[in-house]
């Protein structure tokens, strides 16, 4: 705070009555550099609801990745005064049009904010300790252990699969896409079966 105080060439005191601590200052700079960051998302260029979906996760996971360490101190609960509306209102315009409800939307997107700010906080744990990745924490579990007990286990530490990796981000969002495309379809077969019925 005394160094920001410093470069801003006022008083302490002065820094205080705007930021109370550390903590304030970090969550503020997060914050303010994740929405800048996110303000430029591409995702009103979307032909239809999947691709807007994509983009959008792409680019608030790569906003929440270019914080780092920061990163700890974003919180989703929060973001609502710091992010930018109109990618938010036109990505639920295209859901709406595909004829989610309005309840799947929000549980949607709420899904997709969870996974892309976890990745990108997982991502960051790694870079910081890459001992404690998933593969390598397994490999070491396992060799406290008889190997024949663990035949899946020991051939999927064996295997080079990068789970902090863009590659893993896009297959998890696919993942949920066609998961809420399937929901659609089903419920909109139905729809359409109770009418004929009718």
């Amino acid at each position: 705070m005394q160094s920001l105080a410093d470069i801003l060439k006022v008083d302490r005191k002065a820094l205080h009555y705007h930021v109370k601590d550390r903590q304030s200052l970090l969550e503020l700079l997060a914050h303010d550099t994740f929405s800048r960051r996110l303000s430029q998302t591409t995702v009103s260029e979307a032909s239809d609801w999947k691709e807007a979906c994509r983009i959008y996760s792409r680019d608030l996971a790569d906003s929440a990745l270019e914080l780092a360490e920061l990163v700890d101190y974003l919180w989703f609960g929060d973001l609502i005064n710091d992010l930018t509306l109109k990618p938010v209102e036109i990505l639920f315009g295209k859901l709406n049009a595909a004829g989610f409800t309005d309840e799947e939307a929000i549980r949607l997107m709420t899904v997709l904010g969870t996974l892309c700010l976890g990745h990108a906080r997982d991502l960051a744990q790694a870079q910081k300790e890459i001992a404690r990745t998933r593969k390598n924490l397994l490999i070491a579990v396992l060799g406290t252990q008889k190997s024949e007990d663990f035949p899946n286990l020991e051939r999927i530490s064996s295997l080079n699969v990068d789970t902090y990796s863009a590659q893993q981000l896009n297959f998890s969002v696919e993942l949920i896409l066609e998961g809420a495309e399937h929901m659609l379809a089903k419920r909109q077969n139905l729809a359409s079966n109770s009418v004929i019925l009718a």
